[in-house]
């Protein structure tokens, strides 16, 4: 089961201090002294790979790295890589029609994998081992024997499933012990580093315009900043985001759009009009010349009746009544 080389035993020795609260988001297994905290980019990895080896009705499985941690509740290991044996290379990855295999990571299997993790996770120790498994279960006594092959005091062998709601489980230290508490994946974000270590309450945004209160709200009491969420000190946990307020959309058009007549001063407005006396029609060129003519027409027919009545009182008498009279239907015509 072993290539002849001692394993990594990521829990001996002196470790170094850190306080798990700083692993917000990642998945944890157990509590206390002992506890495993898987990144959750891995978890997320190792799940996709359980779902692919499902559907080719084969197993997966490899090496897991990460480091060991301190701090005032113990220690614990933090799991942030893995990398798989060769698939289809093992003749036992493959499940049989009653649902059993005969996966195993032989030497040559743990020889070329721990080449590569030389290269890829140099500052990093050899946390443990993984398989998958079509649904969810638990080890068998032929697990157990590779868990104590690959596995040394603070290591870890995870069970991870291809179906169901849980993502898998752990098995801590060589003897394969269940944690006390196992938390299901949930996919979660990952917060930022200084978000892991301290929760920063974001500006209150203020109501928007023309928006209602929501029922139940005090409209009497000033509004005040709702309560922060608190980052919980227990790893596993992810900050709750704060509900931001809706925003209503603009007032649309009902009707069709009215444009006004180009050089036509609106009087609602409070405009004043251009040429307050040019008011009416206007009279065409036509209809001018026309008057013309009969205002030229009447001075000579007046000229005439003078000389004819040997009378100039009676010619511009004649003019004046005839001229009043044709610029008075001409004036009342356009009205």
């Amino acid at each position: 089961m072993t290539d002849g080389g001692a394993s990594f035993q990521p829990g001996q020795g002196e470790l170094p201090f850190r306080p798990r609260g700083a692993y917000v988001g990642h998945e944890v297994f157990g509590h206390g002294d002992g506890a495993v905290l898987v990144e959750p980019e891995v978890a997320r990895d190792l799940r996709s790979a359980a779902e692919f080896a499902s559907q080719e009705r084969r197993i997966a499985g490899g090496l897991l790295y990460g480091r060991g941690w301190a701090d005032d509740d113990g220690r614990y290991l933090v799991v942030d890589g893995f990398l798989e044996a060769g698939p289809g290379e093992n003749r036992g990855d493959r499940i049989s029609r009653d649902g059993y295999d005969s996966f195993t990571l032989s030497a040559t299997d743990l020889g070329l994998l721990r080449e590569d993790a030389a290269r890829m996770y140099s500052a990093a120790v050899e946390a443990g081992w993984w398989r998958t498994l079509a649904g969810p279960g638990e080890f068998g006594p032929r697990y157990f024997e590779t868990q104590g092959d690959l596995v040394g005091p603070g290591g870890v062998g995870l069970l991870v499933f291809g179906s169901g709601l849980d993502w898998g489980t752990a098995y801590l230290g060589p003897g394969g012990q269940l944690p006390g508490s196992v938390r299901s994946f949930i996919p979660v974000s990952r917060p930022a580093p200084e978000a892991a270590a301290v929760a920063v309450a974001p500006r209150e945004l203020g109501p928007v315009p023309g928006t209602a209160p929501e029922p139940g709200a005090d409209l009497g009491q000033e509004a005040g900043p709702e309560p922060e969420p608190v980052a919980a000190a227990t790893p596993g946990t992810s900050v709750a985001t704060r509900r931001q307020p809706v925003l209503t959309p603009p007032p649309q058009r009902t009707g069709p759009r009215v444009i006004s007549p180009v050089g036509v001063p609106s009087r609602e407005m409070g405009v004043k009009p251009v040429n307050p006396g040019n008011v009416g029609p206007k009279t065409p060129t036509d209809v001018k010349i026309v008057v013309v003519a009969l205002v030229i027409a009447i001075v000579v027919a007046a000229i005439i009746i003078g000389v004819l009545s040997s009378s100039l009182l009676v010619a511009l008498i004649v003019a004046v009544v005839a001229l009043l009279l044709t610029l008075g239907v001409i004036a009342f015509s356009r009205l």
